[in-house]
Protein backbone atom coordinates (compact mmCIF):
# COMPACT_ATOMS: atom_id res chain seq x y z
CA UNK A 1 0.00 0.00 0.00
CA UNK A 2 1.45 3.37 -1.02
CA UNK A 3 1.62 6.24 1.42
CA UNK A 4 -1.54 8.36 1.35
CA UNK A 5 -1.94 11.99 2.48
CA UNK A 6 -4.85 13.60 4.25
CA UNK A 7 -5.39 16.98 5.90
CA UNK A 8 -6.16 17.66 9.52
CA UNK A 9 -9.80 17.95 10.47
CA UNK A 10 -11.23 21.30 11.39
CA UNK A 11 -10.51 22.55 14.90
CA UNK A 12 -14.05 21.66 15.99
CA UNK A 13 -13.75 18.11 14.70
CA UNK A 14 -10.22 17.88 16.07
CA UNK A 15 -11.46 18.69 19.56
CA UNK A 16 -14.07 15.98 19.20
CA UNK A 17 -11.45 13.48 18.00
CA UNK A 18 -9.26 14.11 21.04
CA UNK A 19 -12.15 13.96 23.51
CA UNK A 20 -12.27 11.01 25.86
CA UNK A 21 -16.02 10.75 25.28
CA UNK A 22 -17.57 9.99 21.89
CA UNK A 23 -19.42 12.87 20.20
CA UNK A 24 -23.17 12.89 20.22
CA UNK A 25 -24.55 10.99 17.28
CA UNK A 26 -21.74 8.44 17.40
CA UNK A 27 -22.93 4.85 16.92
CA UNK A 28 -21.68 4.06 20.43
CA UNK A 29 -22.46 7.36 22.15
CA UNK A 30 -23.29 6.76 25.75
CA UNK A 31 -21.84 3.25 25.62
CA UNK A 32 -18.20 3.86 26.47
CA UNK A 33 -14.99 5.66 25.56
CA UNK A 34 -11.45 5.00 24.35
CA UNK A 35 -8.50 5.66 26.66
CA UNK A 36 -5.36 6.26 24.61
CA UNK A 37 -1.75 7.07 25.48
CA UNK A 38 1.35 6.89 23.27
CA UNK A 39 5.00 6.67 24.33
CA UNK A 40 7.61 9.18 23.19
CA UNK A 41 8.96 7.87 19.85
CA UNK A 42 12.70 7.36 19.35
CA UNK A 43 14.34 6.18 16.14
CA UNK A 44 14.83 2.41 16.16
CA UNK A 45 12.82 1.88 19.37
CA UNK A 46 9.35 0.41 19.28
CA UNK A 47 6.69 2.92 20.28
CA UNK A 48 3.60 1.37 21.80
CA UNK A 49 0.07 2.64 22.18
CA UNK A 50 -1.62 2.04 25.51
CA UNK A 51 -5.23 1.75 24.42
CA UNK A 52 -8.33 0.20 25.89
CA UNK A 53 -12.07 0.67 25.71
CA UNK A 54 -14.05 1.53 28.83
CA UNK A 55 -17.72 0.77 29.14
CA UNK A 56 -20.13 3.43 30.34
CA UNK A 57 -19.70 1.99 33.86
CA UNK A 58 -15.96 2.60 33.62
CA UNK A 59 -14.93 -1.05 33.27
CA UNK A 60 -12.33 -2.13 30.71
CA UNK A 61 -14.35 -3.91 28.03
CA UNK A 62 -11.89 -5.43 25.53
CA UNK A 63 -13.90 -8.63 24.98
CA UNK A 64 -16.79 -6.89 23.23
CA UNK A 65 -14.63 -4.46 21.25
CA UNK A 66 -11.94 -4.89 18.59
CA UNK A 67 -9.31 -2.15 18.56
CA UNK A 68 -7.87 -1.22 15.17
CA UNK A 69 -4.95 1.11 14.56
CA UNK A 70 -3.67 3.34 11.77
CA UNK A 71 -0.42 5.32 11.89
CA UNK A 72 0.40 8.63 10.16
CA UNK A 73 3.45 10.87 9.87
CA UNK A 74 3.37 14.65 9.62
CA UNK A 75 4.35 15.86 6.16
CA UNK A 76 6.63 18.54 7.63
CA UNK A 77 9.52 18.25 10.01
CA UNK A 78 8.35 19.85 13.21
CA UNK A 79 11.55 20.42 15.18
CA UNK A 80 12.73 23.89 16.16
CA UNK A 81 15.35 25.14 13.66
CA UNK A 82 17.49 26.82 16.31
CA UNK A 83 20.50 24.53 16.67
CA UNK A 84 21.20 26.08 20.08
CA UNK A 85 17.67 25.73 21.36
CA UNK A 86 18.03 24.64 24.99
CA UNK A 87 15.58 21.83 24.25
CA UNK A 88 16.97 20.94 20.85
CA UNK A 89 17.43 17.26 21.61
CA UNK A 90 21.14 16.93 22.36
CA UNK A 91 21.43 14.74 25.38
CA UNK A 92 18.43 13.92 27.47
CA UNK A 93 15.92 16.56 26.36
CA UNK A 94 13.11 16.46 23.85
CA UNK A 95 13.02 18.17 20.50
CA UNK A 96 10.60 21.05 20.89
CA UNK A 97 7.73 21.33 18.42
CA UNK A 98 8.01 24.32 16.08
CA UNK A 99 5.01 26.67 16.26
CA UNK A 100 6.16 29.78 14.38
CA UNK A 101 7.61 30.37 10.92
CA UNK A 102 9.91 33.19 9.79
CA UNK A 103 8.07 35.54 7.38
CA UNK A 104 11.20 36.32 5.37
CA UNK A 105 11.94 32.63 4.91
CA UNK A 106 8.43 32.23 3.52
CA UNK A 107 9.06 35.05 1.02
CA UNK A 108 12.52 33.72 0.14
CA UNK A 109 11.33 30.16 -0.36
CA UNK A 110 13.56 28.72 2.38
CA UNK A 111 12.40 25.28 3.48
CA UNK A 112 10.50 24.96 6.75
CA UNK A 113 13.22 22.70 8.15
CA UNK A 114 15.30 25.89 8.52
CA UNK A 115 12.57 28.47 9.08
CA UNK A 116 10.36 27.18 11.92
CA UNK A 117 10.95 27.89 15.60
CA UNK A 118 9.42 26.85 18.89
CA UNK A 119 9.05 30.43 20.18
CA UNK A 120 9.85 34.06 19.43
CA UNK A 121 12.60 33.96 22.08
CA UNK A 122 14.25 31.03 20.32
CA UNK A 123 14.01 32.92 17.02
CA UNK A 124 15.79 35.93 18.56
CA UNK A 125 18.53 33.67 19.95
CA UNK A 126 19.05 32.17 16.52
CA UNK A 127 18.81 35.44 14.60
CA UNK A 128 22.53 36.08 14.10
CA UNK A 129 23.05 32.70 12.42
CA UNK A 130 19.62 32.64 10.83
CA UNK A 131 20.22 35.98 9.08
CA UNK A 132 23.19 34.39 7.30
CA UNK A 133 20.72 32.00 5.70
CA UNK A 134 18.79 35.00 4.37
CA UNK A 135 22.00 36.57 3.09
CA UNK A 136 22.85 33.41 1.16
CA UNK A 137 19.80 34.14 -0.98
CA UNK A 138 21.59 37.35 -2.01
CA UNK A 139 19.63 38.46 -5.05
CA UNK A 140 16.23 37.88 -3.49
CA UNK A 141 17.28 39.44 -0.20
CA UNK A 142 18.52 42.55 -2.06
CA UNK A 143 15.11 43.07 -3.59
CA UNK A 144 13.52 42.81 -0.17
CA UNK A 145 15.91 45.31 1.41
CA UNK A 146 14.99 47.94 -1.22
CA UNK A 147 11.50 47.86 0.17
CA UNK A 148 12.24 48.10 3.90
CA UNK A 149 9.23 50.32 4.38
CA UNK A 150 6.95 47.55 3.16
CA UNK A 151 8.75 44.82 5.12
CA UNK A 152 10.53 46.36 8.12
CA UNK A 153 12.03 43.02 9.07
CA UNK A 154 14.66 44.38 11.46
CA UNK A 155 12.15 46.14 13.65
CA UNK A 156 9.72 43.27 13.38
CA UNK A 157 12.21 41.00 15.11
CA UNK A 158 11.91 43.07 18.27
CA UNK A 159 8.19 43.64 17.95
CA UNK A 160 7.53 39.90 17.58
CA UNK A 161 5.77 40.54 14.27
CA UNK A 162 8.12 38.73 11.91
CA UNK A 163 6.38 35.41 12.36
CA UNK A 164 3.44 33.66 10.87
CA UNK A 165 1.61 30.65 12.31
CA UNK A 166 2.59 27.24 11.07
CA UNK A 167 0.47 26.22 8.09
CA UNK A 168 -2.24 23.62 8.46
CA UNK A 169 -0.59 20.23 8.82
CA UNK A 170 -1.12 17.41 6.37
CA UNK A 171 -0.48 13.79 7.24
CA UNK A 172 1.04 10.86 5.37
CA UNK A 173 -0.75 7.58 5.90
CA UNK A 174 1.70 4.81 6.79
CA UNK A 175 1.18 1.17 5.97
CA UNK A 176 1.16 0.31 9.66
CA UNK A 177 -1.91 -1.12 11.38
CA UNK A 178 -0.44 -2.58 14.56
CA UNK A 179 -0.61 -1.40 18.14
CA UNK A 180 3.13 -0.68 17.97
CA UNK A 181 5.27 1.14 15.44
CA UNK A 182 9.04 1.16 14.85
CA UNK A 183 10.18 4.70 13.93
CA UNK A 184 12.82 4.94 11.20
CA UNK A 185 15.37 7.59 10.26
CA UNK A 186 12.77 8.98 7.85
CA UNK A 187 10.49 9.75 10.81
CA UNK A 188 13.07 11.73 12.82
CA UNK A 189 11.94 15.33 13.33
CA UNK A 190 8.35 14.54 12.38
CA UNK A 191 5.30 13.98 14.54
CA UNK A 192 3.45 10.66 14.45
CA UNK A 193 -0.29 10.29 14.76
CA UNK A 194 -2.07 7.12 15.78
CA UNK A 195 -5.74 6.61 15.06
CA UNK A 196 -7.49 4.05 17.26
CA UNK A 197 -10.90 2.74 16.26
CA UNK A 198 -13.02 0.68 18.62
CA UNK A 199 -15.36 -1.59 16.65
CA UNK A 200 -18.09 -3.19 18.74
CA UNK A 201 -19.11 -6.73 17.93
CA UNK A 202 -22.78 -5.76 17.99
CA UNK A 203 -22.22 -2.87 15.58
CA UNK A 204 -21.03 0.72 15.83
CA UNK A 205 -17.57 2.22 16.21
CA UNK A 206 -15.69 5.04 17.87
CA UNK A 207 -12.42 6.66 16.79
CA UNK A 208 -9.86 8.58 18.78
CA UNK A 209 -6.57 10.06 17.55
CA UNK A 210 -3.47 11.18 19.38
CA UNK A 211 -0.26 12.88 18.25
CA UNK A 212 3.13 11.93 19.65
CA UNK A 213 6.05 14.14 20.46
CA UNK A 214 8.61 14.71 17.74
CA UNK A 215 10.44 11.51 16.78
CA UNK A 216 13.91 11.75 18.34
CA UNK A 217 17.08 10.51 16.66
CA UNK A 218 18.74 7.60 18.41
CA UNK A 219 21.58 9.10 20.46
CA UNK A 220 25.14 8.58 19.21
CA UNK A 221 27.10 5.86 20.94
CA UNK A 222 29.44 7.11 23.68
CA UNK A 223 33.22 6.95 23.24
CA UNK A 224 34.42 3.37 23.15
CA UNK A 225 35.90 1.89 26.32
CA UNK A 226 39.20 0.14 25.62
CA UNK A 227 40.54 -3.11 27.02
CA UNK A 228 43.85 -2.15 28.63
CA UNK A 229 46.64 -4.64 29.27
CA UNK A 230 47.78 -5.65 32.75
CA UNK A 231 51.35 -4.37 32.85
CA UNK A 232 52.05 -6.34 36.04
CA UNK A 233 51.52 -9.79 34.48
CA UNK A 234 53.17 -11.68 31.66
CA UNK A 235 51.17 -12.13 28.48
CA UNK A 236 49.71 -15.64 28.12
CA UNK A 237 51.64 -18.10 25.99
CA UNK A 238 50.20 -19.05 22.57
CA UNK A 239 49.00 -22.43 23.87
CA UNK A 240 47.33 -20.95 26.94
CA UNK A 241 45.78 -18.25 24.77
CA UNK A 242 44.41 -20.96 22.48
CA UNK A 243 42.72 -22.98 25.19
CA UNK A 244 42.57 -20.83 28.27
CA UNK A 245 41.66 -17.19 27.48
CA UNK A 246 38.14 -16.01 28.18
CA UNK A 247 36.31 -12.73 28.82
CA UNK A 248 34.04 -12.13 31.83
CA UNK A 249 31.58 -9.24 32.17
CA UNK A 250 29.50 -8.21 35.18
CA UNK A 251 26.78 -5.58 34.92
CA UNK A 252 23.93 -4.31 37.08
CA UNK A 253 21.60 -3.30 34.25
CA UNK A 254 19.00 -1.40 36.37
CA UNK A 255 15.67 -3.19 36.38
CA UNK A 256 12.69 -1.38 34.90
CA UNK A 257 10.86 -1.55 38.24
CA UNK A 258 13.60 0.64 39.77
CA UNK A 259 14.07 3.03 36.81
CA UNK A 260 11.67 5.72 38.00
CA UNK A 261 11.54 9.50 37.81
CA UNK A 262 11.43 9.61 41.60
CA UNK A 263 14.82 7.91 41.74
CA UNK A 264 16.34 9.64 38.68
CA UNK A 265 14.52 12.99 38.27
CA UNK A 266 17.20 14.32 35.92
CA UNK A 267 16.54 11.62 33.32
CA UNK A 268 13.51 12.07 31.02
CA UNK A 269 10.83 9.43 30.92
CA UNK A 270 11.67 8.33 27.37
CA UNK A 271 15.30 7.61 28.32
CA UNK A 272 14.12 5.57 31.33
CA UNK A 273 11.63 3.54 29.31
CA UNK A 274 12.48 -0.12 28.80
CA UNK A 275 11.79 0.00 25.05
CA UNK A 276 14.61 2.54 24.68
CA UNK A 277 17.00 1.13 27.27
CA UNK A 278 16.86 -2.40 25.87
CA UNK A 279 18.13 -1.09 22.52
CA UNK A 280 21.10 0.52 24.28
CA UNK A 281 21.72 -2.69 26.21
CA UNK A 282 21.66 -4.81 23.09
CA UNK A 283 24.26 -2.64 21.36
CA UNK A 284 26.41 -2.48 24.48
CA UNK A 285 26.47 -6.21 25.16
CA UNK A 286 27.33 -6.91 21.52
CA UNK A 287 30.25 -4.51 21.77
CA UNK A 288 31.89 -6.33 24.70
CA UNK A 289 31.46 -9.83 23.22
CA UNK A 290 32.15 -11.53 26.55
CA UNK A 291 32.35 -15.31 26.93
CA UNK A 292 30.70 -15.23 30.37
CA UNK A 293 28.16 -12.55 31.29
CA UNK A 294 26.85 -12.00 34.82
CA UNK A 295 23.89 -9.62 35.03
CA UNK A 296 22.09 -8.27 38.08
CA UNK A 297 18.64 -6.64 38.34
CA UNK A 298 17.24 -8.67 35.47
CA UNK A 299 13.44 -8.75 35.57
CA UNK A 300 11.78 -12.11 35.11
CA UNK A 301 9.63 -10.95 32.19
CA UNK A 302 12.60 -9.30 30.49
CA UNK A 303 14.72 -12.43 30.81
CA UNK A 304 11.99 -14.51 29.20
CA UNK A 305 10.96 -12.12 26.43
CA UNK A 306 14.19 -10.23 25.68
CA UNK A 307 17.44 -11.54 27.14
CA UNK A 308 17.11 -15.28 26.68
CA UNK A 309 15.88 -15.13 23.03
CA UNK A 310 18.53 -12.54 22.13
CA UNK A 311 21.41 -14.29 23.89
CA UNK A 312 20.40 -17.69 22.49
CA UNK A 313 20.50 -16.22 19.00
CA UNK A 314 23.98 -14.88 19.73
CA UNK A 315 25.21 -18.34 20.74
CA UNK A 316 24.83 -18.18 24.53
CA UNK A 317 23.16 -20.48 27.02
CA UNK A 318 21.59 -18.91 30.10
CA UNK A 319 20.46 -19.51 33.67
CA UNK A 320 18.17 -17.17 35.59
CA UNK A 321 17.43 -16.99 39.31
CA UNK A 322 14.84 -14.50 40.56
CA UNK A 323 14.77 -13.01 44.04
CA UNK A 324 12.87 -14.92 46.69
CA UNK A 325 10.08 -12.37 47.18
CA UNK A 326 6.69 -12.64 45.52
CA UNK A 327 5.72 -10.38 42.63
CA UNK A 328 2.59 -9.15 44.45
CA UNK A 329 0.35 -10.14 41.56
CA UNK A 330 2.50 -8.62 38.80
CA UNK A 331 3.87 -11.57 36.87
CA UNK A 332 7.53 -11.18 35.97
CA UNK A 333 8.02 -7.92 37.89
CA UNK A 334 10.67 -9.36 40.22
CA UNK A 335 14.36 -8.96 39.45
CA UNK A 336 17.16 -11.46 39.88
CA UNK A 337 20.52 -12.63 38.56
CA UNK A 338 21.22 -13.99 35.08
CA UNK A 339 24.33 -15.88 33.99
CA UNK A 340 25.12 -16.44 30.30
CA UNK A 341 28.01 -18.32 28.69
CA UNK A 342 28.94 -19.03 25.08
CA UNK A 343 28.01 -22.55 24.06
CA UNK A 344 31.12 -22.93 21.89
CA UNK A 345 33.40 -21.92 24.79
CA UNK A 346 31.90 -23.55 27.90
CA UNK A 347 29.71 -26.41 29.08
CA UNK A 348 27.63 -26.13 32.24
CA UNK A 349 28.63 -29.00 34.53
CA UNK A 350 27.04 -27.95 37.83
CA UNK A 351 24.79 -25.17 39.07
CA UNK A 352 23.84 -24.16 42.59
CA UNK A 353 21.08 -21.59 43.23
CA UNK A 354 21.73 -19.61 46.41
CA UNK A 355 18.80 -18.04 48.25
CA UNK A 356 20.04 -16.01 51.20
CA UNK A 357 16.71 -16.35 53.02
CA UNK A 358 17.20 -20.11 53.07
CA UNK A 359 20.79 -19.73 54.25
CA UNK A 360 19.65 -17.33 56.99
CA UNK A 361 17.05 -19.78 58.26
CA UNK A 362 19.67 -22.57 58.28
CA UNK A 363 22.15 -20.28 60.07
CA UNK A 364 19.63 -19.40 62.78
CA UNK A 365 18.56 -23.03 63.17
CA UNK A 366 22.21 -23.99 63.73
CA UNK A 367 22.57 -21.24 66.35
CA UNK A 368 19.57 -22.63 68.20
CA UNK A 369 20.99 -26.14 67.97
CA UNK A 370 24.35 -24.91 69.28
CA UNK A 371 22.55 -23.24 72.19
CA UNK A 372 20.75 -26.46 73.06
CA UNK A 373 24.02 -28.40 72.89
CA UNK A 374 25.90 -25.87 75.01
CA UNK A 375 23.14 -25.33 77.58
CA UNK A 376 21.21 -28.61 77.88
CA UNK A 377 19.85 -27.59 81.31
CA UNK A 378 18.67 -24.13 80.23
CA UNK A 379 15.28 -23.17 81.59
CA UNK A 380 12.24 -22.71 79.40
CA UNK A 381 12.48 -18.96 79.92
CA UNK A 382 16.15 -18.86 78.90
CA UNK A 383 15.45 -20.82 75.74
CA UNK A 384 12.50 -18.58 74.86
CA UNK A 385 14.67 -15.50 75.39
CA UNK A 386 17.32 -16.89 73.05
CA UNK A 387 14.68 -17.82 70.49
CA UNK A 388 13.31 -14.27 70.69
CA UNK A 389 16.81 -13.00 69.88
CA UNK A 390 16.98 -15.30 66.88
CA UNK A 391 13.60 -14.05 65.68
CA UNK A 392 14.88 -10.47 65.73
CA UNK A 393 17.94 -11.61 63.79
CA UNK A 394 15.66 -13.37 61.30
CA UNK A 395 13.71 -10.17 60.67
CA UNK A 396 16.98 -8.40 59.95
CA UNK A 397 18.58 -11.09 57.77
CA UNK A 398 15.67 -12.12 55.52
CA UNK A 399 16.18 -9.84 52.49
CA UNK A 400 15.27 -11.93 49.41
CA UNK A 401 18.64 -11.58 47.66
CA UNK A 402 20.03 -14.42 45.58
CA UNK A 403 23.30 -15.60 44.04
CA UNK A 404 24.37 -18.17 41.47
CA UNK A 405 27.27 -20.63 41.59
CA UNK A 406 28.11 -22.50 38.40
CA UNK A 407 30.92 -24.87 37.46
CA UNK A 408 31.78 -24.49 33.78
CA UNK A 409 34.05 -26.62 31.68
CA UNK A 410 36.12 -24.84 29.03
CA UNK A 411 35.66 -26.35 25.58
CA UNK A 412 39.07 -27.20 24.09
CA UNK A 413 39.80 -26.19 20.52
CA UNK A 414 39.69 -28.83 17.79
CA UNK A 415 43.48 -29.10 17.82
CA UNK A 416 43.52 -29.73 21.57
CA UNK A 417 40.83 -32.38 21.27
CA UNK A 418 42.78 -34.19 18.57
CA UNK A 419 45.91 -34.32 20.73
CA UNK A 420 44.24 -35.22 24.03
CA UNK A 421 41.04 -36.96 24.92
CA UNK A 422 40.74 -35.28 28.31
CA UNK A 423 38.22 -32.50 28.91
CA UNK A 424 39.02 -28.83 29.29
CA UNK A 425 39.71 -27.00 32.56
CA UNK A 426 36.92 -26.26 35.02
CA UNK A 427 36.14 -22.85 36.48
CA UNK A 428 33.73 -21.89 39.24
CA UNK A 429 31.71 -18.75 38.41
CA UNK A 430 29.53 -16.97 40.95
CA UNK A 431 27.15 -14.07 40.29
CA UNK A 432 25.59 -12.12 43.17
CA UNK A 433 23.53 -9.06 44.04
CA UNK A 434 24.02 -8.18 47.71
CA UNK A 435 21.36 -6.28 49.69
CA UNK A 436 21.45 -2.57 48.89
CA UNK A 437 20.14 -0.65 51.92
CA UNK A 438 23.04 1.39 53.41
CA UNK A 439 21.50 1.03 56.88
CA UNK A 440 22.21 -2.72 56.85
CA UNK A 441 26.01 -3.15 56.53
CA UNK A 442 25.80 -6.19 58.80
CA UNK A 443 23.39 -7.90 56.39
CA UNK A 444 25.68 -7.16 53.42
CA UNK A 445 28.60 -8.62 55.35
CA UNK A 446 26.65 -11.69 56.47
CA UNK A 447 25.39 -12.39 52.92
CA UNK A 448 28.89 -12.07 51.46
CA UNK A 449 30.32 -14.38 54.11
CA UNK A 450 27.53 -16.91 53.58
CA UNK A 451 28.23 -16.93 49.84
CA UNK A 452 31.97 -17.47 50.29
CA UNK A 453 31.26 -20.49 52.50
CA UNK A 454 29.00 -21.95 49.80
CA UNK A 455 31.71 -21.39 47.18
CA UNK A 456 34.23 -23.11 49.45
CA UNK A 457 32.07 -26.23 49.52
CA UNK A 458 31.81 -26.31 45.74
CA UNK A 459 35.33 -25.39 44.68
CA UNK A 460 37.99 -25.65 47.37
CA UNK A 461 38.25 -29.44 47.67
CA UNK A 462 38.83 -29.68 43.90
CA UNK A 463 41.12 -26.65 43.80
CA UNK A 464 38.96 -25.04 41.10
CA UNK A 465 39.71 -21.58 39.75
CA UNK A 466 37.08 -19.17 41.09
CA UNK A 467 35.59 -15.93 39.77
CA UNK A 468 33.06 -14.15 41.96
CA UNK A 469 31.47 -11.03 40.53
CA UNK A 470 28.46 -8.80 40.94
CA UNK A 471 27.03 -5.84 42.79
CA UNK A 472 28.12 -6.02 46.43
CA UNK A 473 26.62 -2.63 47.36
CA UNK A 474 29.72 -2.05 49.49
CA UNK A 475 32.61 0.38 49.09
CA UNK A 476 36.33 -0.45 49.47
CA UNK A 477 36.24 0.92 53.04
CA UNK A 478 33.53 -1.56 54.06
CA UNK A 479 33.61 -4.76 56.05
CA UNK A 480 32.63 -6.65 52.90
CA UNK A 481 35.78 -5.48 51.12
CA UNK A 482 37.88 -6.35 54.17
CA UNK A 483 36.36 -9.83 54.29
CA UNK A 484 37.12 -10.41 50.61
CA UNK A 485 40.70 -9.12 50.70
CA UNK A 486 41.80 -10.25 54.19
CA UNK A 487 39.62 -13.36 54.60
CA UNK A 488 38.48 -12.25 58.05
CA UNK A 489 36.38 -9.61 59.81
CA UNK A 490 36.69 -9.38 63.61
CA UNK A 491 33.60 -9.42 65.78
CA UNK A 492 34.13 -5.79 66.85
CA UNK A 493 34.04 -4.47 63.27
CA UNK A 494 31.66 -1.46 63.02
CA UNK A 495 29.70 -3.14 60.21
CA UNK A 496 28.80 -6.01 62.55
CA UNK A 497 27.49 -3.75 65.29
CA UNK A 498 23.77 -4.35 64.69
CA UNK A 499 24.11 -8.15 64.67
CA UNK A 500 26.50 -8.00 67.64
CA UNK A 501 23.91 -6.09 69.66
CA UNK A 502 21.41 -8.87 68.97
CA UNK A 503 23.65 -11.91 69.29
CA UNK A 504 27.06 -11.00 70.61
CA UNK A 505 30.50 -11.79 69.20
CA UNK A 506 30.35 -13.07 65.64
CA UNK A 507 33.64 -13.68 63.81
CA UNK A 508 33.41 -14.05 60.03
CA UNK A 509 36.13 -15.66 57.93
CA UNK A 510 36.68 -17.79 54.83
CA UNK A 511 39.56 -19.69 53.19
CA UNK A 512 39.48 -18.49 49.57
CA UNK A 513 42.50 -16.33 48.57
CA UNK A 514 40.55 -13.73 46.58
CA UNK A 515 42.08 -10.77 44.75
CA UNK A 516 40.25 -7.90 43.09
CA UNK A 517 40.72 -8.23 39.34
CA UNK A 518 40.46 -4.49 38.63
CA UNK A 519 42.92 -3.69 41.38
CA UNK A 520 45.29 -6.30 39.91
CA UNK A 521 45.08 -4.89 36.38
CA UNK A 522 45.04 -1.15 37.12
CA UNK A 523 46.72 -1.01 40.54
CA UNK A 524 43.60 0.52 42.14
CA UNK A 525 39.85 0.05 42.11
CA UNK A 526 37.93 2.11 39.53
CA UNK A 527 37.03 5.71 40.35
CA UNK A 528 33.39 4.61 40.41
CA UNK A 529 31.11 1.81 39.26
CA UNK A 530 27.85 3.52 40.28
CA UNK A 531 27.40 7.13 39.15
CA UNK A 532 24.12 8.92 39.87
CA UNK A 533 22.93 12.41 40.63
CA UNK A 534 22.81 11.64 44.34
CA UNK A 535 25.71 9.19 44.90
CA UNK A 536 28.94 8.06 43.30
CA UNK A 537 31.15 5.19 44.39
CA UNK A 538 32.53 1.69 43.84
CA UNK A 539 30.15 -1.16 44.66
CA UNK A 540 30.75 -3.67 41.82
CA UNK A 541 33.70 -6.07 41.80
CA UNK A 542 35.25 -9.04 40.05
CA UNK A 543 37.14 -11.31 42.47
CA UNK A 544 39.40 -14.17 41.34
CA UNK A 545 41.83 -16.73 42.73
CA UNK A 546 45.36 -15.74 41.59
CA UNK A 547 46.88 -19.21 41.96
CA UNK A 548 44.90 -20.51 38.97
CA UNK A 549 43.90 -17.40 37.00
CA UNK A 550 45.53 -14.29 35.58
CA UNK A 551 43.59 -11.16 34.58
CA UNK A 552 45.66 -9.86 31.68
CA UNK A 553 43.38 -7.04 30.47
CA UNK A 554 40.55 -4.92 31.87
CA UNK A 555 37.94 -2.56 30.46
CA UNK A 556 38.79 1.05 31.24
CA UNK A 557 36.29 3.15 33.19
CA UNK A 558 35.70 6.57 31.63
CA UNK A 559 36.21 9.71 33.72
CA UNK A 560 32.86 11.25 34.78
CA UNK A 561 33.13 14.12 32.31
CA UNK A 562 32.82 11.66 29.42
CA UNK A 563 29.64 10.21 30.93
CA UNK A 564 28.08 13.67 31.01
CA UNK A 565 29.62 15.13 27.84
CA UNK A 566 26.55 14.54 25.67
CA UNK A 567 23.64 14.25 28.08
CA UNK A 568 24.85 16.78 30.67
CA UNK A 569 23.56 14.50 33.45
CA UNK A 570 24.68 11.60 35.61
CA UNK A 571 23.61 8.01 34.97
CA UNK A 572 21.30 6.75 33.67
CA UNK A 573 20.99 8.99 30.64
CA UNK A 574 20.31 8.67 26.94
CA UNK A 575 23.76 7.15 26.24
CA UNK A 576 24.14 4.94 29.32
CA UNK A 577 21.28 2.62 30.15
CA UNK A 578 22.06 1.95 33.81
CA UNK A 579 23.23 3.83 36.88
CA UNK A 580 26.08 1.27 37.01
CA UNK A 581 28.85 0.72 34.48
CA UNK A 582 29.86 -2.78 33.36
CA UNK A 583 33.16 -4.29 34.43
CA UNK A 584 34.89 -6.55 31.93
CA UNK A 585 38.14 -8.55 32.14
CA UNK A 586 40.13 -10.98 30.04
CA UNK A 587 41.33 -13.96 32.08
CA UNK A 588 43.74 -16.76 31.34
CA UNK A 589 44.09 -20.11 33.06
CA UNK A 590 47.52 -20.61 34.55
CA UNK A 591 49.29 -23.83 33.57
CA UNK A 592 48.73 -26.39 36.33
CA UNK A 593 51.54 -28.60 37.69
CA UNK A 594 50.01 -31.73 36.12
CA UNK A 595 50.00 -30.03 32.73
CA UNK A 596 46.26 -30.33 32.22
CA UNK A 597 46.05 -26.68 31.10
Amino acid sequence: MKNMMYHSPSSKNRRQALSLSPPKGSPVHGEGKISLRVDQPVEGCQVTTHAFFRSVEGDIDDKEVELRFQWYRSSMRRACANTECERQGDGNVLLLVAKLECVLCCRLGITREHSCFCSSDCFRLAWHKHKQLHDSYASMATELKRDDAAIPWKSQIHNMEAFCPMPQESWIELNQHNKSYLPTAEDVGHVLRVECTAVKKNGGSLTKTMDTGIVLPFPPLPPKRLMLANVHEERPTPRLRQIGVFRVLTYNILAEIYATRQMYPYCPVWALSWTFRRELLQRELQTYNADIICLQEVQGDHYKKFFYPMMTEWGYEGWYLKKTRESMGMEGKVDGCALFYKRNRFIMKEQYPIEFNELANDFLANLLNDFDMAYPTASHGQREAFQSTLNRMRVRLLRDNVAQIAVLEAVPSNNEVSRKSQSGPLVCISNVHIFSNPKFPDVKLWQTHALTKQIERVAMARNLPIILCGDFNSEPISGVYELMTRNHVPSDHPDLQQLAELYGALDLDHNIPFCSAYSSVFGVEPEYTNYTGHWTGVVDYVWYTPEQLTPFAGLQVHPPEILEAYSKTALPNCQFTSDHVPLCLDFCFKASPNGRY
